[in-house]
This record gives structure tokens, C-alpha cells and sequence, in this order.
């Protein structure tokens, strides 16, 4: 099948639109004070899933690039290509919020640590980095390092790893410890969910696809009709029960849903116009995931200032589809390039970009 799977292209997209959506309802009933038809029930914070389905696919992602790589020389490869692929975007769109941090005297050593170190726990509670979304990146980096030691220790090391992982977590839900709330962080269960879903989808028929992408949208939607408790917010990072009950509602259900998408892979040979825009904008879902804050912030000063009144379901569309935007045209113009600019290759032409992701 290659090193491109569709289907999580798309899913990808479909991950940040949830996250984007979230925000934006937040900043329709929380900063403006408008109503909105998501706000109230259960679908208000359910978009916070997206990052859930991120995890999954990371893990997929990276034990399935990874496959028979082993040793020093391989692990530092696969650690570089990692680090440039999140962080320098990233730092880049962290700059605009750093600056009016340290302006606003509000620029903490703590913020500093976790945005640039990826070191989310100075305490018992997560500090957020400058840049909100940040916060995923901080334990995308930790299961970075931990697949680099297991490049460099085989397979021996990966277990091990893991069951060290494990012993921390249960610790971590008797003992409050910034280490523990950090490195055994249940959230992390997630990643290896994804891990396993790349060991074992090739074994699986092709029909268990279908009841794997089933079974996953029944479990978001027993979520969504029986509730999910306050597993969306930041309880979850701070409260390793919490977490765990995340890593449960929302962890279990992805990993489904990676699995049945990757499994139905072969049924998509021939895309058309609108499952190429998706696949394009799930290549982007990165950037749109990063610079949807900033959207986010510039629009409610912009409502703010200028005193419009609007329905708050339009504020919440308007907010999604500038987002969208923003994040296509930072990943063609700013993300791209920058990529290739640090992997020493000349940039593409644009139609190539909107045809190969960069991954």
C-alpha cells in the first residue's frame, strides 16, 4: 500500500475541524456571550475528541514509518525528521503570543519551559504553553523520545519502555508527582493504542473494517447520550482518574476508528475533486490546527472592537471556515516551505504540494 493512507489524511482533517469547532463555540458563548445550538449539550466540548484521534494516529503513524528501523543512527534520523516536522512551525506561530506575553508581564519561566521544552508540569497542574494547542505537542515529544529509545534497544527496549510507562501511570493515580502527572499521563495510553492498531490491521479481514468504524461511532455516541463527565477539559490533564476515564471514553473509540479507516483503505483507489480537497486539508490539519488560536483570538477582537452583533451559530461558521483557511495557506506558504527548506530540498511547485503531503 505505500507510505500514503487516505483514509487518515482525511481523518486528520475531520480531527482538527473538531478541535477548530470546540474553540469556536467557545469563543461565541464564553468570550462574546452569544447562543449557539452546540452550546448547552454534550456536542459543546465534544470537539476536544479531535485531539484524542491525533494521538491514535501518531502512534499509527510513526510504528508503521518506523518498521524495521533499529540503532543509534536510525533513532537520531527518526528523531530529527520528527522534530522538524512539529517544532519550528510551531515555535514560529508561538511567536506573536510570546511577544505580547512578555509585553503584558504575564511571560512565566514555567511558559517558557513549556513551550520551548515541551515540559508541560512544573506543579501538580498543567501550564499551557503560549501557543493553547501546544499542550498535545508536549506529550507528542515524550512519545517521540520514548519511540527513539525503543529504535535504539529493539524490541526488548519497546517492552520494557512500556512497562515502565505502565508502572508510572499506576503510580501516578495514588501519587501526585509533576514526573508522574507528566510521563505517566493515561492520555499517553492513546499512543500506544495507535501502535497497536499498526501491528495488528493487517491480520484483521476487510470486513472488520466496517465493524470497527461501527463500533467506534456507537461509542462517541453513548458518549455523547449518556455524557462524558468533564473529560473534554483540563481535568483530564491534571486528574489522572479523569484522564484515564478519557483514555477510555474517547481513547478506545479512536483507535477503533483508526483501525477500521485503515483497514478500508483499498476501497478508496481512485479519488475525485472533493476526497482530494479532503486529503489536501487533511495534509494541512497541522497547520489549521496550530494557527486556529490566533484566528480564533484576532476574530474576538475584531467583534469585540467593532461591537457587531451577530447570531451566534453564524460567529461559529465564520470562525471554522477562517480557520480552515488560514491553516491551507500556512501550510502551503509558511509550513511547506519551511519543511523543505530544513530537509536541504528546494520547494515544490504548488501543484505538487496539493498533490504530496509532507509528512
Amino acid at each position: 500500500m505505500g507510505g500514503r493512507y487516505d483514509n487518515i489524511q482525511v481523518l486528520r482533517f475531520v480531527a482538527a475541524g473538531l478541535v477548530v469547532t470546540a474553540h469556536s463555540v467557545d469563543l461565541a458563548v464564553t468570550r462574546l456571550g452569544l447562543e449557539t445550538v452546540l452550546a448547552g449539550g454534550g456536542l459543546e466540548n465534544f470537539g476536544a475528541v479531535g485531539v484524542d484521534i491525533f494521538f491514535v494516529i501518531s502512534g499509527f503513524i510513526i510504528a508503521t514509518t518506523t518498521r524495521g528501523q533499529a540503532g543509534l543512527a536510525a533513532a537520531g534520523d527518526f528523531l530529527w525528521r520528527r522534530f522538524r516536522r512539529v517544532a519550528p512551525i510551531y515555535w514560529l506561530l508561538s511567536v506573536p503570543i510570546l511577544i505580547g506575553m512578555a509585553r503584558g508581564g504575564t511571560l512565566s519561566p514555567e511558559v517558557a519551559s513549556a513551550t520551548f521544552l515541551f515540559w508541560p508540569f512544573s506543579g501538580l497542574s498543567m501550564t499551557f504553553p503560549a501557543l493553547g494547542p501546544g499542550w498535545s505537542l508536549c506529550f507528542e515529544m515524550l512519545f517521540y523520545a520514548a519511540f527513539g529509545l525503543a529504535i535504539i534497544g529493539g524490541r526488548r527496549m519497546g517492552w520494557a519502555l512500556v512497562g515502565a510507562y505502565l508502572a508510572m501511570m499506576a503510580a501516578g493515580l495514588v501519587l501526585a508527582s509533576p514526573v508522574l502527572r507528566f510521563v505517566g499521563a493515561p492520555i499517553v495510553l492513546e499512543f500506544l493504542l495507535g501502535v497497536g492498531v499498526a501491528l495488528i490491521w493487517r491480520r484483521l479481514p476487510r470486513r472488520a473494517g466496517v465493524w470497527a468504524v461501527g463500533l467506534a461511532l456507537a461509542g462517541f455516541g453513548l458518549g455523547l447520550v449518556f455524557g462524558y463527565g468533564g473529560i473534554g477539559g483540563e481535568a483530564a490533564l491534571n486528574d489522572p482518574w479523569t484522564g484515564l476515564m478519557r483514555a477510555a471514553v474517547w481513547g478506545l473509540p479512536s483507535g477503533l476508528l483508526v483501525l477500521g479507516l485503515v483497514r478500508m483503505e483499498r476501497m478508496y483507489q481512485t479519488p475525485g475533486p472533493w476526497r482530494r480537497g479532503l486529503i489536501f486539508m487533511g495534509d494541512a490539519s497541522y497547520a489549521v490546527y496550530l494557527v486556529h488560536v490566533l484566528v480564533i483570538r484576532a476574530l474576538g477582537r475584531l467583534f469585540e472592537m467593532a461591537g457587531v452583533s451577530a447570531p451566534g451559530d453564524a460567529v461559529v461558521v465564520l470562525t471554522i471556515i477562517a480557520s480552515l483557511a488560514a491553516g491551507a495557506v500556512v501550510h502551503l506558504w509558511v509550513e511547506t516551505p519551511l519543511l523543505r527548506l530544513m530537509s536541504g530540498n528546494a520547494p515544490a511547485p504548488l501543484d505538487a504540494r496539493l498533490r504530496r503531503p509532507v509528512a
